[in-house]
């Protein structure tokens, strides 16, 4: 009988395992989330009329309202509305703010 006792209480405690560990998750790092924007805006990559723009030059209040207007719908970019949208507007202001620091530290090093 006291292996059924305490085979019970595992499962109860089992079950609650899932409810106690999915409060949150941990805030995802900014620089790996900023990183993903180089993958078609790569600082590096000569652009012509029509490609992908750059984001060199750019400050963070004018990137953040980039990204703010595609997240909201606005713009006529094809995907950059669908990346928006799984970004919180607290993760949009990181990104913003560590692609221009990042593009004025790079340019400063003459990359």
């Amino acid at each position: 009988m006291p292996i059924l006792y305490r085979s019970g209480w595992l499962c109860a405690l089992a079950m609650l395992l899932p409810i106690t560990g999915a409060a949150e998750s941990p805030p995802r790092s900014t620089e790996a989330l900023a990183f993903n924007c180089y993958t078609c805006h790569a600082p590096q990559v000569r652009r012509g009329k029509g490609d992908i723009s750059s984001l060199k030059g750019k400050s963070a209040a004018t990137l953040l309202q980039k990204l703010r207007d595609f997240k909201n719908g606005a713009g006529d970019a094809t995907l950059m509305s669908r990346i928006a949208r799984g970004y919180s507007d607290e993760e949009l202001a990181r990104i913003a703010e560590f692609l221009a620091d990042d593009l004025r530290a790079q340019d400063r090093k003459g990359r």
